[in-house]
């Protein structure tokens, strides 16, 4: 029997006839159904097709067509998992600043079939985090995630941050930050004229 990664209660699994009559091996469970309750997914139907923020309907939103406004020649379009809400947030704590990356398998399914949506993406990059987080921390959270969702990517960027972490900014201070990501110079014609896909753990400003 197994346990759920988070709250560490007994799952008991159900097996549908099918399953059954073909002995198929079924893949262990790792959260319960209250759990996986707590996570917010995000409906198509209600929200930003361009940035999925949450609302009512499928226009698209005022922060997006500000950004369509001042860069025209360039289509922008993000696409997330969950809302961040307060088990969001828990989830986000445990598994990014406790360390504790078997959480990561939480999401792991879902994250894999949303990146494999995309047929045309021809390169899959993390977005790196600084050197200083990554003294701190000891691992870049999302290759963690794309290890575990079995994505392969390519480390093609680099943080050359020296700020504060981005968490204890606020939305002016987010906007005028100075671009510290760069292509390694080495790799850069291997993203010439290709679809890119950039993952990141959460998305904010």
């Amino acid at each position: 029997m197994n346990k759920c990664i988070w709250c560490n209660k007994e799952i008991i699994a159900n097996c549908s006839v099918s399953q059954l009559l073909t002995f198929k091996k079924l893949d262990p469970q790792i959260i319960c159904e209250d759990c996986e309750l707590k996570f917010d997914p995000i409906e198509m139907t209600k929200c930003c097709p361009n940035c999925h923020r949450k609302q009512m309907d499928q226009l698209i939103c005022q922060d997006c067509l500000k950004w369509q406004k001042k860069y025209p020649s360039y289509f922008l379009k993000h696409d997330a998992l969950y809302s961040y809400n307060e088990f969001g947030k828990k989830w986000m704590e445990r598994f990014k600043f406790t360390g504790d990356v078997r959480v990561a398998k939480m999401v792991a399914e879902k994250l894999s079939k949303a990146i494999k949506r995309h047929k045309e993406v021809d390169i899959i990059i993390p977005i790196p985090i600084s050197n200083k987080s990554f003294e701190n921390r000891g691992f870049n959270q999302t290759e963690i995630l794309l290890n575990i969702a079995e994505v392969p990517f390519v480390t093609i960027l680099e943080n050359r941050s020296t700020e504060k972490n981005q968490v204890t900014k606020n939305r002016r201070e987010r906007l005028n930050i100075v671009q510290p990501f760069f292509i390694k110079s080495e790799l850069k014609d291997s993203v010439r004229g290709k679809n890119v896909m950039i993952i990141d753990d959460v998305y904010t400003t």
